[in-house]
């Protein structure tokens, strides 16, 4: 009990810059291993290793004979601990802070345990044969993850900027119907697109192994109805720039509108050259980094707009802080 009291008082009591760049590396690495878990499925090593939780039935690595497939998935497969570590070292330099700054501890923790579910779930998919809706249900996991990460940088990054000082909002700028309406409107419709991109992946040709079960969906349909959301996203996203022209907007919320139109005009243009292009392997791989980047500009765009969260400063929060964003 001693030697846990006393590592637990090395634990830091406050937001530092250390607690900053593990977000900032929260945030990195959780959209990194989306784009490396893109690539095992786009290299066709989806099954190279075709056991989970071990790679073979006789082994927990990769060999020499399972080739370049084997090596390509078992290697995301050790990014995982990588995300792992990062995680519980973001979580002990927030864990003291409980009963001030519990929603930086909550976002943490879900962080964590989301990272071990994903190995789940891809161990789900292996045994399904990488199931299309087990794969896009794997690639949504990694989106939420994404956006608490998203949140949670925002929220500590506020915290450091306004060291000691409480109830700084991180709205920190004007609003008015039409922003605050649009915020959920662009949130909502960035998450719909990326949900039916993981249908219409699923249906596409890219099923991380040559006999992977796919969609039985007629592509350019679900392609179609994949641009819905987008369109809407689109005029959310617009309707937000053009009001902020009229507000005092803060530097930040132009900042995450900026963001979230250059991820829009970026996705849409690979979008439009891989549909027509026969999905080559690089631009699906730059789609996919687009998606985990529109979910965080999405969030950001939500956060500056809408959420409630305030700083806790230093000696705490009441009750009610504590329940809010």
């Amino acid at each position: 009990m001693a030697l846990t009291d006393s590592l637990t008082s090395r634990l830091p009591t406050r937001i530092t810059r250390t607690t900053r760049i593990l977000a900032i590396a929260t945030l990195i690495s959780n959209i990194g291993i989306m784009i490396t878990g893109g690539a095992v499925r786009l290299t066709a090593s989806g099954l190279g290793c075709p056991e989970w939780p071990r790679c073979t039935p006789d082994s927990w690595v990769s060999t020499p004979e399972m080739g370049m497939h084997g090596a390509i998935e078992f290697g995301n497969r050790l990014l995982t601990y990588v995300l792992i570590a990062i995680s519980l070292a973001m979580f002990l330099a927030l864990v003291r802070l409980w009963d001030s700054h519990r929603p930086l501890v909550v976002r943490a923790l879900l962080i964590g345990l989301g990272i071990p579910l994903q190995g789940v779930i891809g161990g789900i998919t292996v045994w399904t044969n990488l199931n299309p809706w087990v794969v896009g249900l794997h690639f949504v996991l990694s989106s939420v993850l994404v956006m608490l990460a998203a949140q949670l940088l925002h929220r500590v990054t506020l915290e450091l900027h306004h060291d000691g000082a409480t109830g700084r909002p991180l709205v920190d700028g004007a609003t008015d119907s039409v922003t605050t309406a649009m915020a959920p409107v662009v949130l909502a419709a960035s998450w719909a697109a990326v949900i039916l991109g993981t249908i219409v992946t699923g249906t596409g040709p890219h099923a991380g192994d040559p006999g992977a079960p796919r969609h039985d969906f007629d592509a350019d349909l679900v392609t179609r109805l994949h641009v819905v959301p987008v369109y809407v996203l689109c005029a959310a996203a617009v309707a937000i720039m053009l009001r902020q022209r009229r507000l005092q907007a803060s530097p930040a919320q132009k900042k995450a509108a900026w963001w979230l139109v250059t991820v829009i005009l970026a996705q849409g243009t690979i979008g439009y050259i891989q549909h027509f292009t026969g999905l080559p392997i690089l631009l699906v791989l730059f789609h996919m980094l687009g998606s985990a980047l529109l979910i965080a500009t999405a969030t950001m765009v939500f956060d500056r707009l809408r959420a409630s969260y305030r700083t806790r400063g230093l000696e705490g929060a009441s009750a009610e802080d504590v329940v809010s964003r």
